[in-house]
């Protein structure tokens, strides 16, 4: 077979075309430090590296959401807390000595004081957000209704969730401030499912029933005091604000309206009320309880998600990352074979028909 001149331009230019390709592949590899730059450079690794690369993505998302979900539950925790000595000290107003009427009116002011802190607590914020107000933390948790001389709860008995991983939800993230059902834990309304009857110090009798219905987002206790002589003195609450409100008034024989009451009436109002306060305080602690629970949950999820985050990452520096020892080497091997095809084809295109006849 006759080889023409044209034949060896052909292989010798497409060896060059070959060496150079390999060459600028090799050099864009040193520059990224990838060797997946383009998606012809390995079809299969391309389709790889995306996968791992979204579920590196999703990792990465819910570690974030863990953090912040912690942050969120640290917050809420501190917050309880601090209702928790409010109504400790709210529990020391309940038990002090009648004493004279400038011990009452201070006994007065100091529960009027501890059911303002009570509110501002209700309606703590994080992130703009009022952390008790269930789903509607856009508004606030509690706000006073002047009319009826109670304080409302505006939010839902609803929950929040947050993602932690793919496929993965924390659906109780939220601890929410009141409900009408009268099983549901809540740290500021009464959790009192069926009529309780409690004998008071003075002899009088208080039953406690709740009512949920009065209030749509609450759990309303209402409240009949019959004392020796048969009479009856009524009156309610819904939540933890209400029972400081109706104690401070108590302490100057009123009721929250204005109207007076006797001091026996006001003696066993206070008498009820401090004995809710230890009600209250256990569910606070089952609150604090519930916010454990979702920590240790979101610490455990952190701890899968940065294996699997690690795991992911290796596999992908596998696929998509550059050996540089191993294509610097390789780089100057195609540099070495590239000079010497050069060299080669010049020796043989600088030949001429006389060149062959000698």
């Amino acid at each position: 077979m006759r080889i023409s001149s044209n034949m060896f331009y052909n292989h010798i230019s497409q060896g060059l075309m070959d060496n150079l390709n390999e060459l600028d592949t090799l050099s864009t590899q040193i520059a990224t430090g990838q060797k997946i730059n383009k998606p012809s450079d390995d079809v299969l690794g391309t389709l790889k590296s995306m996968e791992y690369k979204l579920t590196i993505s999703q990792n990465k998302q819910g570690q974030q959401n863990i953090i912040e979900a912690n942050n969120y539950l640290n917050f809420t925790s501190s917050v309880l807390t601090q209702v928790s000595n409010t109504i400790a000290s709210l529990k020391k107003t309940t038990i002090q000595p009648e004493g004279t009427a400038q011990d009452q009116t201070y006994y007065s002011s100091q529960a009027a004081a501890l059911r303002d802190n009570l509110l501002d607590l209700s309606n703590s914020t994080y992130l703009n957000s009022y952390i008790f107000a269930g789903t509607l933390s856009d508004q606030k948790s509690y706000v006073y209704d002047a009319t009826n001389h109670i304080y409302l709860y505006q939010g839902n008995s609803q929950q929040s969730s947050v993602s932690i991983g793919p496929g993965i939800n924390l659906n109780s993230l939220n601890i929410i401030g009141n409900s009408p059902n009268g099983t549901t834990n809540t740290p500021f309304g009464y959790t009192l499912a069926a009529a309780a009857t409690t004998t008071l110090p003075s002899g009088s009798v208080a039953v406690c029933t709740p009512d949920a219905l009065t209030h749509p987002n609450s759990n309303t206790i209402n409240v009949q005091i019959t004392d020796s002589l048969t009479n009856v003195d009524n009156f309610s609450f819904s939540n933890i604000i209400d029972v400081a409100n109706i104690i401070s008034q108590a302490w100057i024989q009123k009721d929250v309206d204005g109207t007076a009451l006797t001091a026996q009436q006001s003696r066993d109002r206070i008498e009820v009320l401090g004995s809710t306060l230890d009600q209250f305080q256990n569910q606070l602690l089952v609150a604090q309880g519930q916010i454990g629970i979702n920590q240790v949950q979101l610490n455990d999820q952190k701890t899968r998600l940065d294996t699997t985050t690690a795991t992911q990452e290796n596999n992908l520096s596998e696929i998509q990352d550059a050996d540089l020892d191993k294509t610097i080497i390789s780089l100057q091997q195609i540099g070495t074979a590239l000079n010497a095809l050069r060299s080669a084809s010049s020796k043989i295109l600088s030949q001429s028909l006389f060149d062959f006849l000698r």
